[in-house]
């Protein structure tokens, strides 16, 4: 075959090589409800579950580390859900509102599953580019990743008691009329 795009080299030839400055996070939490009723509170619209939200839409996110609650404001900006089957995804992006070039923007998405008939797992990930190139990418191993996990762990579980308190809201409700 010739190298010109046909056969086996022409494969090779279009082959990139994966992004590896880009760094990934997730973290999941089990919820004791049916996915429906949980999905219904998240299609609801983000001021039901994202915790801290303002109304221009932005944020204080972070974490406890080593014993100091560390919290940055960041703008949040909440995709519309998509439903495949029993499975819904959020796509999510928040960046700081202050000194951005030293934060990462983080680019992903709120995904909820059926576990069984009664129990769904939220999963919160996404990935960020460290700031400030080779710099950035050290301190970024150093300990900026750790406080990342820990912000997305952090933002899963807030968000997972947030829509268990709506689902047990609506069902009082329900239960009033």
């Amino acid at each position: 075959m010739d190298p010109a795009g046909r056969g086996l080299l022409a494969r090779v030839v279009c082959f990139r090589r994966p992004n590896t400055q880009h760094m990934f996070v997730e973290h999941s939490v089990q919820i004791d409800q049916p996915v429906g009723t949980v999905t219904a509170v998240l299609a609801a619209g983000p001021r039901e579950w994202f915790a801290r939200l303002d109304e221009l839409g932005r944020s204080a996110v972070g974490a406890q580390v080593a014993g100091i609650v560390v919290r940055k404001k960041v703008a949040v900006e909440v995709g519309l859900p998509e439903t495949t089957g029993d499975w819904t995804t959020i796509p999510i992006t928040w960046r700081a509102t202050f000194i951005e070039k030293l934060f990462p923007v983080m680019v992903g998405k709120v995904e909820l599953a059926p576990i069984d008939a009664r129990a769904t797992k939220l999963t919160v990930g996404g990935m960020y580019e460290p700031p400030l190139g080779p710099l950035g990418r050290q301190l970024d191993n150093a300990f900026m990743h750790t406080v990342a996990e820990a912000t997305v762990t952090d933002l899963a579980e807030s968000i997972a008691v947030r829509l268990e308190a709506a689902v047990s809201s609506r069902a009082r409700k329900r239960q009033a009329v």
